[in-house]
């Protein structure tokens, strides 16, 4: 029986994303090591589907879980796998309404993860009545592997953002406007450590959903002051917004995700041809 565990939780529904039912909840937080139970907790699934599966618990023992606060309102420079720390996504939650549905705000933090045996899953089942939808789990797995697979900027590049805005009052201000990106990204030529004397020219992306046919004039404004802090560090910068599906994969390849966050200490949480208008 213990020899197919992993088929029992995928035939229970149990897959990355998965919600805890609040009961199940209560049930597991004995065996949980330093997390006590509260009416806001909520536990997501953080194992990949395929090891969720995986019936060799030589190899795959655990499931991990992401735990999770309800929040009342989400906040636009956390949401998308923005900060590589903290995340602020949402769950959708069935009414006593078949036809009505609510949408619960969660905050999670990279340092609150737990395992448990997978065979304390066992004759469990996922929360029926509450959905991380794929937009929103897609996003939660990439910040998942952020904090992993972040990729890592020249110094020089780092330190000289930092002395433009040595108080942070430019950050905190594209923090407060970055809302409607799903990403923003930079191509940085050179990709390098440079002397005093040199300059990076920076191409910079704001991604917005694919498909999105709203007023993107918050997001330029976005990409506007992300452009006046690169350009206050002495950076030559070439800008564009556009949508997911705008953009090649070819060009994406070009670029690397931009972690604001990541330029700050104090936080808890002649250029070629093809950087002249190229997005």
């Amino acid at each position: 029986m213990q020899a197919l565990i992993g088929s029992q939780l995928e035939e229970a529904g149990w897959r990355q994303g998965s919600v805890v039912s609040a009961a199940d909840i209560q049930q597991l937080i004995d065996i949980i090591d330093n997390i006590s139970f509260t009416e806001n907790l909520v536990l997501l699934v953080a194992s990949q589907s395929c090891d969720i599966a995986n019936n060799n618990i030589d190899t795959d023992p655990y499931i991990e879980l992401s735990v999770a606060r309800k929040i009342e309102v989400p906040k636009g420079h956390l949401t998308h796998n923005k900060n590589p720390r903290t995340l602020h996504t949402h769950i959708i939650c069935r009414t006593n309404d078949e036809n009505v549905s609510t949408e619960e705000c969660l905050e999670l933090r990279a340092f609150e993860k737990t395992a448990i045996l997978k065979e304390n899953l066992v004759g469990l089942q996922p929360d029926s009545d509450s959905l991380l939808e794929d937009r929103q789990l897609k996003s939660y797995v990439a910040w998942l592997a952020a904090r992993y697979s972040r990729p890592a900027l020249p110094t020089t590049f780092n330190n000289r953002i930092r002395a433009a805005d040595p108080k942070d009052k430019l950050r905190s201000k594209v923090k407060k406007s970055n809302e409607q990106l799903m990403g923003i990204y930079v191509e940085i030529i050179p990709d390098a450590e440079i002397k005093d004397d040199a300059s990076y020219n920076v191409n910079l992306l704001g991604l917005l959903p694919a498909g999105f046919a709203g007023d993107s004039s918050k997001a330029e404004n976005t990409i506007n002051a992300y452009a006046t802090v690169l350009r206050n560090a002495g950076m030559e910068v070439t800008s564009a917004v556009r949508t997911e599906d705008q953009i090649s994969l070819a060009v994406i390849k070009r670029f690397k995700r931009f972690y604001y966050d990541d330029l700050s200490m104090k936080e808890e949480t002649p250029p070629p041809p093809e950087t002249q208008n190229i997005l």
